[in-house]
């Protein structure tokens, strides 16, 4: 039997059977998971917990001065955005990972369609550089999206905690995402993993999918501003 066979069997009895304590993760993800020859497909629901998300933007020198300040008045300060060159900024946040399914899809962008009243099974970690440039003077050519390039970890064998540091299964992602409408699909490169995907790789399609209850921070907000934060559908195409 081939290496690749091997690892198509051991995936099929993950994800296709079994609902003992001791497979959690695997049982929730069986019915958001297909395996077609040497690809499996991996379906989530991720929420981004708000008060996690953490913005440095020192780093960015070209921010207007009305932006940098976080101006109360939200015209005015999306104004001075639309004057600011923000790369070099650097962000980071935490959400929740759910079986693809349990987040009802949006009417629309600005839906709250999620209260975290059901439990996770596992968790991500997001962190990376904003890219956003929307000066064009001097050498600066304006390019407003997309906003972000980053690294994510989506820890899909339970929830990241005291008593699970690192749980065993993890798919890690590359790429670019978000766009100034929240709207659109975004494409990223999966890296590599551990555990039962530690020889995948392919891609991962991430869809905006509403917004949930936890209220997001960061400087990249005018001050008093308390904007729900965002979910999405995950859906991953591994080879193995």
């Amino acid at each position: 039997m081939s290496g690749i066979d091997k690892l198509r069997r051991r995936l099929l009895a993950t994800f296709g059977l079994g609902f003992g304590a001791s497979a959690v993760a695997g049982s929730a993800l069986a019915a958001s998971s297909k395996v077609s020859g040497n690809r499996l497909e991996v379906e989530i629901d991720v929420a981004v917990l708000g008060h996690t998300n953490y913005d440095n933007e020192e780093g960015a020198h070209n921010r207007d001065p009305d932006y940098a300040a976080q101006v109360k008045d939200p015209k005015k300060f999306r104004e001075a955005y639309k004057k600011s060159d923000l790369r070099g900024s650097s962000f980071y946040h935490e959400g929740l990972i759910y079986p693809a399914g349990t987040i009802s899809k949006p009417k629309d962008g600005r839906d709250v369609n999620w209260d975290f009243d059901a439990e996770p099974i596992g968790t991500f970690f997001d962190r990376g550089w904003a890219i956003i440039n929307n000066r064009s003077d001097g050498p600066y050519v304006a390019r407003p999206d997309p906003h972000l390039l980053s690294h994510t970890d989506y820890y899909l064998g339970g929830v990241v905690g005291p008593d699970n540091l690192t749980p065993p299964d993890m798919i890690a992602t590359v790429g670019l995402q978000h766009n100034d409408g929240m709207s659109g699909q975004y494409l990223r490169a999966v890296v590599g993993g551990t555990g039962k995907y530690a020889t995948v790789s392919g891609q991962m399609v991430q869809t905006p999918w509403g917004n949930n209850s936890s209220i997001l921070q960061g400087r990249f907000l005018p001050e008093g501003a308390k904007p729900p934060s965002p979910n999405f559908r995950i859906k991953f195409e591994l080879y193995l």
